[in-house]
């Protein structure tokens, strides 16, 4: 006998198979929220404030002006060279150049860092590593000139801020909403995936203004409540989870 006949049975069609059917929809997977964390520097991720308080104290001694804390807490949070304006103003200085009194109290604060481990605030570091091991993004954004800023970064594992915004690099200080977008910007998020530490009214005005949602950690000068802010009296009392909730919350509320 001759060897039987084979026939190959037609393949069913399978919905969806056909190469010239339009593709599926499907929904976009949702941003991990917080999409970055942004920190400011001086007060927030380290308690600096006492030894910017004490260089001010030193040069205007020098300079044989009077000083009180209630000046240098006029001071928190802003710009450099506005708080050297300030200073000539109040002990009477128009001779000399605010870029001059920045100079000075830049080099003592550096001076001050270099001579002892940073103050980091409680809970800064352990929210840091947290938001290592999940992988959201850190930004540190300062008021602080590049040299400050890098001396505390030298003090941190290699890595654990992605990007930097140091205060003599944009054109518009804080309260001005260019640090923080300009951050967000270099991160690729939005903004309005992102929370924002700040310790100071002038840090969470940026914040806010560039669309962030501001966790105010106050230090030395109140801050106070607005829209898509709240305070916690510690970072140590924060963690990404209680972050996503709040993002989420702020949402819902628009």
């Amino acid at each position: 006998m001759g060897d039987a006949m084979t026939h190959s049975l037609p393949t069913p069609a399978i919905e969806g198979d056909d190469p010239l059917a339009p593709p599926k929809r499907t929904e976009p997977v949702p941003a991990t929220r917080p999409a970055a964390l942004l920190w400011d520097f001086d007060g927030t991720l380290a308690d600096t404030e006492p030894l910017w308080i004490a260089a001010e104290y030193d040069l205007i001694g020098r300079l044989g002006g009077s000083w009180s804390d209630e000046h240098a807490h006029q001071l928190v949070g802003n710009s450099l060279i506005d708080s050297g304006i300030y200073i000539l103003n109040a002990i009477e200085r128009p001779d000399l150049d605010p870029a001059w009194v920045v100079d000075q109290l830049v080099a003592q604060v550096i001076e001050g860092l270099a001579s002892g481990a940073v103050p980091w605030r409680p809970g800064a570091l352990e929210l840091l590593e947290a938001s290592a091991r999940a992988g959201v993004p850190c930004a540190l954004v300062s008021a602080s000139y590049r040299v400050i800023l890098d001396a505390a970064l030298a003090a941190l594992p290699a890595g654990t801020f992605t990007t930097s915004v140091a205060g003599d690099e944009v054109e518009h200080g804080k309260p001005h909403p260019e640090p923080y977008e300009r951050a967000c910007a270099a991160l690729g998020v939005r903004a309005q995936d992102c929370v924002v530490f700040e310790d100071s009214e002038t840090g969470a005005r940026s914040g806010n203004a560039a669309g962030g949602f501001v966790v105010a950690v106050p230090n030395r000068v109140p801050v106070p409540d607005a829209p898509r802010r709240v305070q916690r009296a510690s970072l140590a009392d924060v963690d990404l989870a209680d972050l996503a909730r709040l993002l989420d919350e702020a949402d819902a509320l628009v």
